[in-house]
């Protein structure tokens, strides 16, 4: 569906929203682990150190620099039950992500033997992006919206039409499934272009839009930061389902969960309930109080053994069930 925003106002997205969800009314719930693991294919290596994470995410991952590594251990979840894998890793000074083309074939393997495969890819030009058509299902990358968030959260020396353009590169290959994030705070705990970035996603039509949240991550120069706060979380969800009404919107499992990341339990679950507010249609690994709260209002609970921006219609492949 193209969007057009001098024919509808945000009013009428919110409207039709709940409309076509009274038909439905389904939340999906989902848990990642231990049906979708996630691997670095640049073991902890980056040459960026952003400012919000220095590489610390990277040490949550299994890390691999070498293909055969990486497909044995693959071949090795997929016995005990993986469906699928998030691949991942450090990029280059330019944002291209370390030993992807060198990987490439081995992720197609992977994918031929009936793995899901959600790809990172960093910064992707045309004939990259084609490479990566090839061998994933669902292509994901960080939107971001603002010069000065990219050079001094990210450490690159580009712009937003860096960002753009990778994302065109993906949808001109063919791909089917792109899955942007975006991080609500990402600029020291304030909004910095999130709205900018969605309102230029419109022209891929994303499959899925995933809005994680800045969060205070030890060892890191950002640790200090407050994070955001539920109202400005439910702000950019509010603004997602006000430009892309049809489209699945999930919060995902980075935010702030733990004291550890700057809030409490009843801060999380306010954060989570804001995001309900805003209009997600799903949510990585909820609070107990996140789904009462939904069934409260109506919401048909399902849970599904994924990353939230596996797409519906893969959902016969996984485990899930309704409550």
């Amino acid at each position: 569906m193209e969007f057009k925003k001098s024919a509808v106002n945000a009013k009428d997205f919110k409207m039709r929203f709940n409309n076509r969800t009274m038909a439905e009314r389904i939340m999906r719930a989902y848990n990642i682990w231990p049906s979708f693991p996630s691997i670095s294919i640049s073991g902890r290596a980056c040459a960026l150190n952003c400012r919000h994470c220095n590489g610390v995410y990277l040490r949550f991952m299994e890390g691999y620099t070498e293909p055969d590594k990486f497909l044995s251990a693959a071949y090795r979840h997929m016995e005990k039950g993986a469906k699928g894998f998030l691949i991942s890793g450090g990029c280059d000074r330019d944002g291209r992500m370390l030993n992807l083309p060198k990987f490439l074939p081995a992720i197609k393997e992977l994918h031929e033997s009936g793995a899901i495969i959600k790809l990172h890819t960093g910064f992707a030009d045309e004939a990259l992006a084609a490479e990566i058509a090839d061998s994933t299902d669902i292509a994901s990358m960080e939107a971001v919206g603002d010069d000065e968030t990219i050079r001094e959260i990210f450490h690159l020396n580009c712009g937003v039409k860096k960002y753009k353009e990778t994302f065109r590169n993906l949808k001109k290959a063919g791909i089917k499934y792109i899955a942007p994030h975006i991080a609500a705070g990402l600029h020291y705990g304030r909004l910095k272009g999130e709205f900018r970035a969605l309102q230029y996603l419109r022209e891929i039509n994303p499959s899925t839009i995933s809005i994680i949240v800045f969060s205070p991550t030890g060892g890191t120069e950002l640790e200090n930061i407050p994070p955001p706060t539920a109202e400005t979380v439910k702000s950019v969800v509010s603004r997602a389902r006000e430009i892309f009404p049809e489209t699945h919107i999930i919060l995902g499992a980075l935010r702030p969960r733990s004291p550890t990341t700057g809030v409490n339990h009843d801060e999380r679950v306010r954060m989570e309930i804001a995001a309900l507010d805003g209009g997600i249609s799903g949510i990585e690994m909820p609070s107990s109080e996140f789904l009462r709260e939904a069934r409260r209002r109506g919401w048909r609970i399902r849970h599904v053994e994924a990353y939230g921006v596996l797409p519906i219609d893969y959902e016969e492949r996984v485990k899930s069930f309704y409550e």
